[in-house]
């Protein structure tokens, strides 16, 4: 490991892998009310403080040497920066978002398959049931979404087959998976103008809690000994 990572690593141990969950419990707590109490300036800490939490608790939960721990923590950090960039107004800034999103949705897949989630065609269902929904949704909301329906189309393909992926992982990776589908169906809506109260929330309190579900269940599949 890098010095620089050794020395991260030092000072992230001192405290206990709880100590992180906990401030992540924190840090949704605040989000969600500062988009309830509609301030916007405390969300530029809080939202991206989620993703670092929970990289921070995958660090200290794991050795050090695990590529697949490595790798997952390197979409975090892309989670991260795409919940900065969807921060920003703007469709440019929505489109940069969702790129960073589908960079970490290949990443995540890319660990559940090295950590035994496929072959696919051995769990037929999930992803199959997956399929169905990117394919009604897009569907459905394609004539409402303008000029972003194929970016929606292709960023959508990339979450089922992340959580198609997770479905085979664990039950954790498997609850974590639906509920970053729910969450993103949910955002989907509010791009198309369908909206409904609590909106908002309801896409982060759904997206921080896949995330976490996620970070858990990765942490569970991992080998005890770490890759030479």
């Amino acid at each position: 490991m890098n010095p620089p990572l050794l020395v991260a690593r030092s000072l992230l141990v001192r405290f206990p892998a709880r100590f992180w969950l906990w401030a992540f419990a924190i840090a949704i707590a605040v989000d969600l009310a500062a988009i309830s109490l509609d301030l916007g300036a405390l969300r530029w800490a809080s939202k991206p403080a989620l993703a670092l939490l929970l990289l921070a608790h995958l660090i200290v939960s794991t050795q050090p040497g695990m590529r697949p721990a490595r790798l997952f923590g390197l979409g975090l950090l892309l989670a991260c920066a795409a919940d900065i960039a969807l921060l920003v107004e703007g469709e440019t800034a929505f489109l940069v978002g969702m790129g960073l999103f589908g960079l970490m949705q290949i990443t995540y897949f890319t660990v559940f398959a090295r950590l035994g989630a496929l072959p696919l065609r051995r769990r037929f269902l999930a992803p199959a049931c997956y399929l169905a929904v990117w394919l009604g949704a897009n569907l459905v909301l394609w004539p409402r979404l303008g000029d972003l329906a194929v970016p929606v189309a292709v960023y959508s393909l990339l979450l089922v087959a992340m959580a198609a992926a997770a479905a085979g992982l664990n039950r954790e990776a498997a609850l974590g998976g639906v509920l970053f589908v729910v969450s993103d169906l949910v955002l989907g809506l509010g791009v198309a103008g369908v909206d409904f109260p609590l909106q908002s929330q309801a896409v982060m309190a759904t997206y921080a809690a896949a995330q976490l579900l996620l970070v858990l269940g990765t942490i569970r599949a991992l080998p005890r000994e770490a890759a030479a």
